[in-house]
C-alpha cells in the first residue's frame, strides 16, 4: 500500500511539472508573438511612413509624365492618383528658372506646408527642362 501513495504521489508531481512546463512554454510563445507583432508594426511604420510614401509616388507620377510626354497636360495623369493626395507640378524653361507651366490637382490647394517636392529633368523637343512635383496629403 506505502508504494501506491508513492507511485500516486510521483504521478501527481508529475502532471504538475507537465502543467508548469505548458503554462510556461504558453507563456514564452506568448511573449515572442507580442515582441514580433510590435517589431513588425515598428517597420512597417518606419518603411510606410507618408514622405516616403509621398516621394516613391511622386517619382512614379512623374515617370509618367516623362514616358507618357504629359508634362504640360498632366490631368489625366493626376486624376489617375489617391483623391488623398494632392500635387503641383512646376515646369522650368530650360536650365533657367523662368517658371514655363504650373498645375494643380483637382480639388486641390495650391500649396500645403508639408509637401514633399521631387524634382525631375526632361527633354521636350530639343529644350532641356525641368520639372517640379509638390506632393501632399489633402487635409479634411
Amino acid at each position: 500500500m506505502a508504494a501506491c501513495d508513492r507511485m500516486g504521489q510521483s504521478n501527481g508531481s508529475r502532471a504538475r511539472k507537465g502543467f508548469i512546463a505548458l503554462v510556461d512554454a504558453t507563456i514564452a510563445l506568448f511573449v515572442l508573438v507580442s515582441f514580433a507583432v510590435v517589431i513588425n508594426g515598428i517597420l512597417q511604420q518606419a518603411l510606410l511612413s507618408p514622405p516616403i510614401e509621398l516621394q516613391r509616388q511622386g517619382m512614379a507620377v512623374l515617370t509618367v509624365l516623362e514616358y507618357t510626354d504629359s508634362f504640360y497636360s498632366p490631368a489625366a495623369v493626376f486624376a489617375e492618383t489617391s483623391d488623398s493626395v494632392c500635387m503641383r507640378l512646376e515646369v522650368y524653361n530650360g536650365t533657367s528658372t523662368a517658371l514655363d507651366y504650373t498645375a494643380t490637382k483637382s480639388g486641390c490647394p495650391a500649396s500645403a506646408s508639408s509637401e514633399t517636392v521631387i524634382w525631375r529633368t526632361f527633354v521636350d523637343g530639343s529644350q532641356l527642362r525641368s520639372a517640379s512635383l509638390a506632393i501632399w496629403m489633402k487635409t479634411q
